[in-house]
Order: C-alpha cells, then structure tokens, then sequence
C-alpha cells in the first residue's frame, strides 16, 4: 500500500512539474505571438513566421497539457 501511494504521488508531483512548465511556455509565447502579429500589422514579412512559430508553440503546449491531464484522470 505504501509503495503504491508513493507511486501516485511521484506521478502528481509530475503532473505539476508539466503545468508549471507550460504555464511558463505559454507566457513566452503569448509574447512570441504578440510580437508576430505587431510585426504582420506593420508589414513586415518576418511576423508572418514569428506568428506561425507562436501558434505550433502553443499548439505543442495544449497537447502536452492534454496527455499530462489524461494521465492524471488513469491513476484516480
């Protein structure tokens, strides 16, 4: 039993580990984002990539969130 409970604490301390990363992932690339779209607006062609880097970026992050909160649901 002991070992077990130490096991699904590891695995929630994990589970936090991966949320406080995104969390901070997410706040550089709002940044990333914001810069992007500054950069389209005013024409030039680099925000363009800097917007598309923004959106994988952030598209990494969510299914990343997605896959550490599916693994928390399986060890309740």
């Amino acid at each position: 039993m002991k070992a077990e409970k130490k096991e699904i604490l590891e695995k929630e301390m994990a589970y936090k580990q991966v949320l406080e990363k995104n969390k901070k992932m997410n706040r550089i690339n709002l940044g990333i984002l914001a810069l992007g779209l500054l950069l389209t607006a005013l024409g030039i062609e680099i925000g363009r990539y800097i917007l598309w880097a923004g959106i994988f970026v952030f598209f990494v992050t969510a299914v990343s969130s997605i896959i550490a909160s599916k693994s928390r649901r399986r060890l309740k």
